[in-house]
């Protein structure tokens, strides 16, 4: 066995371990939630399904079901239904009580809540927005329009979950918070706190709805260019795909070489030139990974110190 895989055995003995100890002896709901949100984020599609399978993870999500069954945080459970989704661990249909309770919740405090818990509960609902009670929050003057009056307070993330939610024909439509979305994505630094893998499906998502904005495309297709050593082979294709055919292949969200800017600041003109990315410029892959590989042996060139 080689010394990674033992680190990686060791690592997951470890993780596990604390988990067991903490469910024992020092229980909440509030870092049990951000814990399996953690596992079900950093985790890859292969390896989210061992985690799944594992004893300490599931005695994790049954305590977390049964707290969100009853308990009156929302933005807690509204945490732990994400986490619970995004590791399989528990179908929509399975959530539909507890968020429609949510839901009630929230109409009776008049939406006071974050920006990031309307955008988990848009994204929890989407699949179940056309049964019962949850219709009538779907529509565009309930949830989409909390989440509109909130455009400014979306982060990359939040936005990931609404595109996921009005992706697909049975996604959520709304035209005025798809605009809002986009018009989003044009700021600066937006895309802090997505993953690789949310980048690609904020891409798919984006083509999907028949986004053609180039001030919105071109900075997602930047990033996903500055981070392409965090992309699995799958999601490179993909992201390529998605770009394809909205016109803008992605090598070309970048400005010509050599072109320059000129765009008027408080402190004067700022003349800006584009450069074209080099090879080994690029992020690597860090947020998602399994485990750190382990550094090499020391090599020690002082012969007296080696004879210690």
């Amino acid at each position: 066995m080689t010394r990674l895989a033992v680190c990686v055995r060791v690592k997951l003995h470890l993780d596990r371990e604390v988990v067991r100890q903490n469910l024992q002896d020092s229980w909440d709901a509030r870092w049990g939630a951000e814990a399996l949100y953690q596992v079900a984020k950093r985790s890859t599609a292969r390896t989210r399904q061992e985690w799944a399978e594992d004893k300490a993870v599931l005695k994790l999500a049954e305590k977390l079901k049964e707290q969100a069954a009853s308990g009156s945080d929302v933005d807690i459970t509204l945490l732990t239904l994400e986490a619970l989704r995004r590791m399989a661990l528990q179908e929509p249909e399975d959530q539909k009580p507890v968020i429609e309770r949510v839901l009630a919740l929230m109409v009776e405090r008049n939406w006071r809540h974050s920006a990031k818990s309307l955008a988990r509960l848009f994204w929890l609902g989407a699949p179940l927005k056309g049964e019962g009670s949850l219709k009538k929050h779907f529509e565009p003057k309930s949830l989409p329009s909390q989440l509109r009056s909130k455009q400014t307070d979306l982060d990359g993330p939040d936005l990931a979950l609404i595109l996921a939610a009005m992706k697909g024909e049975k996604g959520v439509k709304d035209t005025a918070l798809q605009s809002k979305v986009v018009l989003r994505l044009k700021e600066k630094f937006i895309h802090r706190g997505l993953s690789a893998t949310d980048i690609v499906e904020m891409a798919e998502a984006l083509q999907d709805l028949g986004v053609q904005d180039e001030a919105a495309l071109r900075p997602l297709g930047q990033e996903a260019l500055r981070r392409r050593g965090e992309l699995t082979p799958d999601e490179s294709h993909r992201i390529h795909t998605a770009y394809q055919a909205m016109q803008l292949p992605l090598p070309k969200v970048w400005d010509t070489p050599g072109s320059m800017k000129t765009k008027n600041t408080a402190d004067g003109k700022i003349t800006t030139q584009a450069f074209a990315l080099q090879d080994g410029h690029e992020k690597k892959r860090h947020g998602n990974n399994d485990f750190e590989r382990t550094s090499p042996p020391r090599v020690v060139r002082d012969m007296k110190m080696c004879s210690y």
